[in-house]
């Protein structure tokens, strides 16, 4: 054991003389400072210490981030349960080799006679690598073309017949081809009332250019449907010799837009809002230009969604897309205002006061996603291996099992199944929080996501007392995928009357989509309609799921 530094002064002043307190006096001194500057040292460890730590927990929250953008960018879009497809797990994540030894027991139950003879050959479907004769659809033109000599005689002039013959398919394709319609409108000499008679004029969306209607719904459709930008079909007329300017493009298709087509979009918004029992809400950004600013400003694009296919509904599919300055909530009770509808969307504060009395929203039932609620737990299983979030994720996946099963069913039997199936997988789901709640930090990613769960319950529950509600807001945010790649494709919006055209004509081409109508065909007859001055009062007739017949993408 080391001296004290009082033993060392006594060794000193006893064996030291005259001079000891000197040198006591010396070596205090001495030990005071290296004190002073072991305690400041140490003081300074520990700073660095406690930076060290925040250092880490800010690595660590940039590494999650960078994850999570990694799987936004490369990543796959849909949700995967952890271990999906592989053999069945036990409650403690291990693979249950009982189970499947008991399956391949059971699955086997051949007899001896059978396996000795030889298996049929079963027929396999055409695969990607071009095994297997291609079957066509029924409506798809077929050109036969003889390959063989124009006298069907052997080509050496032997004068032999053909034999036999060999069939060969390929697909062909005409290239796209502009021209000039030049129509001569004659005029005639009557000679009954002694005056000219000219001839009618095709009317035309443009009267006094020289644009057709079926160029403008072809120009409309590769941008909204193909997202071709204005400038790359520039560059395909120009391509073909042909000297046409995107911006004439740009503002002949926004003069559509705004003029000729919204009538139609407000009767669709209208039958959306007025006739619809459950209805899906989502937002996305739309990046436009700030004049003389050199930069863009984050402007909104909100889609409003009716699709009743999930629960059997005979009503058409319809898609609103709405262009706003903002994420304010104000936006949404605007759009939403006089509803009387489910409405189901994410939990952004936005859609927070949806269904509160003494709001313009008040008489909707506002409904969360379960999407949402399971990616919190994805991320956080996929980045720190959280047992618990593996849990929770395989629970909310069985939630979507019995789903699957009662797809498209009437809202009646998928009530009675979700009753019988779904609440005990909610129960189990809500007490393995509840205890999971006690074991996690509140302010960990793992808290968060609990969190969530537990404080939208009521909201994310609802669909066992409705048949009408889906799990998710999946069938919405599909709506957004080609307004994120014409954003990516465009970079911004030039104006405001730029964002209402496209929140217009994106309306109109995806509810074609969705209704199977060719968007292409659908506008040019919509322009045909309009110049023959068809009245206000029979635009019903105009609108996309009253198309001809004709006009249906054929499967």
């Amino acid at each position: 054991m080391f001296d004290s530094i009082e033993q060392v002064e006594a060794d000193i002043l006893a064996s030291a003389g005259s001079e000891g307190p000197g040198l006591a006096q010396r070596v205090r001194g001495l030990w005071g400072e290296v004190t002073s500057e072991n305690e400041t040292l140490l003081e300074e460890a520990l700073k660095a210490n406690a930076q060290i730590k925040l250092l880490k927990t800010e690595l660590t929250r940039l590494k999650r981030q960078i994850a999570k953008l990694n799987k936004m960018k490369f990543g796959p879009s849909a949700d995967q349960n952890p271990g999906e497809g592989s053999a069945p797990k036990l409650a403690g994540g291990k693979v249950d080799t009982a189970t499947n030894c008991e399956y391949a027991a059971t699955a086997d139950t051949s007899t001896d006679a059978e396996k000795e003879q030889p298996a049929k050959r079963k027929s396999k479907p055409r695969n990607t690598s071009g095994r297997g004769k291609r079957v066509w659809p029924d409506f798809l033109e077929k050109r036969d073309m003889f390959m063989g000599t124009d006298d069907r005689k052997c080509p050496c002039g032997c004068g032999g017949s053909i034999f036999d013959s060999e069939i060969n398919e390929t697909l062909e394709v005409i290239p796209a081809r502009y021209y000039v319609a030049v129509r001569e409108y004659p005029k005639y000499r009557c000679r009954r009332e002694d005056k000219i008679v000219g001839t009618r004029f095709e009317p035309r969306i443009f009267p006094n250019t020289s644009i057709s209607n079926r160029l403008m719904a072809n120009a409309i459709t590769m941008r909204f449907s193909w997202q071709l930008p204005w400038y790359r079909q520039e560059g395909i007329f120009n391509s073909q010799g042909i000297d046409l300017c995107r911006s004439t493009l740009m503002r002949w298709s926004n003069r559509l837009a705004t003029e000729a087509l919204l009538p139609i979009y407000e009767m669709m918004e209208k039958e959306l809002k007025m006739n619809s029992a459950r209805l899906f809400m989502d937002e996305t950004t739309l990046p436009m230009l700030q004049p003389g600013k050199g930069k863009t400003r984050t402007t909104y694009m909100y889609a409003l969604l009716r699709d009743d296919r999930a629960f059997g509904g005979n009503k058409p599919p319809i898609v609103i897309y709405y262009p706003r300055e903002t994420r304010a909530m104000h936006h949404i009770h605007d759009i939403l205002s006089g509803v009387k509808a489910i409405v189901q969307s994410d939990a952004y504060g936005g859609y927070g006061r949806l269904g509160m009395p003494g709001t313009p929203v008040e008489n909707i039932t506002p409904v969360k996603c379960w999407a949402h609620a399971r990616r919190k737990f994805t991320d956080e299983f996929e980045f720190n291996k959280t047992y618990d979030a593996e849990t929770i994720i395989n629970l909310i996946g069985e939630l979507y099992d019995e789903e699957e099963k009662i797809r498209g069913k009437p809202p009646l039997i998928r009530q009675a199944h979700r009753g019988q199936f779904s609440i005990p997988i909610l129960d189990r789901l809500r007490s393995l929080l509840a205890e999971q709640w006690q074991r996690h930090l509140q302010k960990s990613d793992m808290g968060r996501a609990i969190r969530y769960v537990l404080r939208h319950w009521e909201k994310l529950t609802r669909f066992v007392d409705d048949g009408r509600i889906d799990l998710d807001t999946n069938a919405v945010e599909r709506m957004f995928k080609p307004t994120i790649l014409l954003r990516k494709n465009v970079l911004f919006v030039g104006s405001d009357e730029g964002a209402q055209a496209w929140g217009i004509l994106s309306s109109m081409v995806e509810t074609c989509k969705l209704n199977g109508v060719n968007a292409e065909r659908y506008l040019k007859w919509v322009f045909d309609q309009i110049t023959l001055k068809t009245p206000r009062s029979k635009y019903e007739k105009l609108l996309p799921w009253n198309a001809p017949v004709e006009f249906m993408i054929k499967r």
